[in-house]
């Protein structure tokens, strides 16, 4: 019999030869040294295997490294252009992120706290409503902290085409965030105040409108019956002969004739007189009369002033001649002008050298104004005093002006005159 071992991996045929028969079957016998070759040889494939796996495991953590790197330095830089010379904000952050992101149309708005609405830096509502930015080919991209609301801030800018100009503005925005949360709260105290300013110049509005309504209600209404009891008293008069009688009609006659001065000077102090005919000017005039000092007013003919600014012009200035009156200024000069946006109003006086101290007395003249949203400087020129103030119209610029009736510059509106407040009518006549 003879015995052969075939195969590489250690298993072979067996084969037997006798009696012209010949017969084969396989076997698991193993050789030691084809097995030890053979797994020799399949360590070095795995050890190749694993170093090219390393090798290329270390390019890649060393572009990642790189790639990281060159990102926090680019932040780094960013981090220090936005805080140069102190935090940037407003415009100046729009600005920066225009210049860093190569996008010179780029705009921030800022979202209000427990609000989904946005603001510009300045405090204005945006420009856009629902969650697309309104100008075409471009979009918005939330950027800072982000809640159930809404992204803290929103970057409207241009979509960008390529990865690279995608990378930079994303590296840019996640630089800005810190600079980003402090310019959303000075846009948030910017809208406080003019959701104040908006509040406290509609509240004088509401009450010139109330003083109005007052007058209309008072000189229509209770004057009218006053002349009226007057005008019977008169009558009834006529038809006593008895002198005592007679006395006590005329004595009720006088007294009435007082309460329709004294009404009369109250309606003026509620709401001047003549100032929805005549306008401003005729209206210092009249109102001017019984102040203990001479006044000169200087009303351009071509100034038709609408009549909030009229009526708030109207108090200012009597406010500012009281005071000068307290000083014993013997007298005081009004001017009154107007441009496209606003009325200019000056009063100057000269007061006697032992004047009070009226001080506190300017401070409530100028909350006045600025209610309205107008300004007021008061100068010492020498011994003069002037005093000059600008109005808004009832046409105001946009951020307190949410509710005014458009006017055309502080011209009243063609073909309209100006009305009392409609009232309840009083009848004074005796059935």
């Amino acid at each position: 019999m003879e015995r052969e071992y075939l195969g590489s991996a250690g298993y072979g045929t067996e084969e037997y030869r006798g009696s012209g028969v010949k017969a084969s079957r396989f076997t698991a016998a193993a050789s030691p040294a084809v097995a030890t070759n053979m797994a020799l040889w399949w360590l070095a494939g795995a050890r190749a295997v694993i170093t090219v796996a390393v090798l290329l495991a270390a390019g890649i953590l060393i572009v990642a490294t790189l790639v990281t790197r060159r990102r926090l330095i680019r932040a780094a830089e960013i981090r220090s252009v936005l805080s140069m010379g102190g935090p940037v904000t407003g415009n100046a952050l729009r600005d920066v992120l225009r210049t860093l992101t190569g996008d010179p149309d780029l705009d921030v708005y800022y979202r209000l706290p427990n609000r989904e609405e946005y603001v510009t830096s300045a405090g204005e509502p945006a420009p856009w409503r629902g969650s697309g930015s309104a100008n075409p080919g471009r979009q918005l991209i939330g950027a800072g902290t982000v809640d159930e609301r809404g992204f803290a801030a929103l970057v409207e800018t241009a979509a960008a085409a390529d990865r690279a100009s995608r990378t930079l503005r994303r590296t840019v925005l996640e630089a800005a965030v810190p600079a980003l949360e402090n310019a959303r709260l000075q846009a948030t105290l910017r809208r406080q105040v003019l959701d104040l300013a908006s509040a406290r110049s509609q509240t004088v509005r509401a009450f010139l409108a109330e003083r109005r309504r007052l007058e209309g209600q008072l000189h229509d209404g209770t004057q009218a019956c006053l002349y009226e009891a007057r005008s019977q008293v008169s009558s009834a008069r006529r038809q006593v002969s008895e002198p005592v009688a007679a006395a006590s009609v005329e004595a009720a006659a006088t007294t009435l004739g007082d309460a329709i001065t004294e009404l009369g000077t109250l309606v003026r102090g509620i709401y001047p007189a003549g100032l929805r005919e005549s306008g401003l000017g005729n209206a210092l005039f009249t109102a001017t009369h019984d102040l203990p000092l001479v006044v000169e007013i200087a009303d351009d003919e071509d100034v038709a002033l609408d009549e909030v600014t009229a009526t708030a012009g109207f108090f200012t200035v009597m406010d500012a001649l009281q005071i000068a009156a307290r000083s014993r200024a013997y007298g005081a000069t009004v001017r009154i002008s107007a441009v496209p946006d606003h009325a200019r109003l000056r009063i100057e006086y000269t007061p006697a050298a032992s004047g009070p101290d009226e001080a506190d007395a300017w401070l409530a003249v100028d909350d006045r104004v600025r209610a309205l949203d107008g300004t007021m400087q008061v100068i010492i020129a020498g011994v003069a005093v002037i005093a000059e103030v600008e109005l808004p119209c009832a046409s105001l610029s946009p951020r307190t002006a949410s509710s005014a009736i458009p006017l055309t510059g502080c011209s009243r509106p063609p073909d309209t005159t100006w009305s009392a407040s409609p009232g309840a009518a009083t009848n004074c006549s005796r059935t």
